[in-house]
């Protein structure tokens, strides 16, 4: 995930990391999980590498999704906004991703805001 989904991803390396995720996958199919006298930590262990795995997964999949650049999501491939992937994209399952609506700020919170001046100050 450090590889593939770090700060600054691109098609290649989300692809990459998928492909990687298959292999790992795949080998998962094979963990032995053997209780012990100390208990089941290797049980423990598989269901962390399992939840590991899904979460990877989901985050690989949305980010190809995602083909813009937006937050903490910057793709050096699709450097700017795209104003119809202002929406959420839920991840159900693999190749499962389906895009919702976010609604607009009701009134008396957009009131609140105002904008903040970046001028003399360290922005990344």
């Amino acid at each position: 995930m450090t590889e593939h989904a770090g700060v600054v991803r691109d098609d290649t390396g989300i692809r990459a990391g998928l492909s990687d995720l298959d292999q790992i996958e795949e080998r998962m199919n094979n963990i032995g999980v053997h209780p012990d006298p100390a208990g089941f930590q290797d049980l423990a262990h598989a269901f962390d590498l399992k939840s590991s795995a899904i979460a990877g997964r989901a985050t690989l999949e949305t980010a190809l999704e995602r083909r813009e650049t937006r937050g903490c999501h910057n793709r050096s491939d699709y450097p700017e906004l795209d104003p119809d992937l202002r929406v959420n994209l839920v991840w159900s399952g693999p190749g499962r991703i389906e895009r919702e609506d976010i609604p607009d700020i009701p009134d008396d919170l957009a009131q609140l805001m105002q904008e903040v001046s970046t001028a003399g100050k360290l922005v990344e």
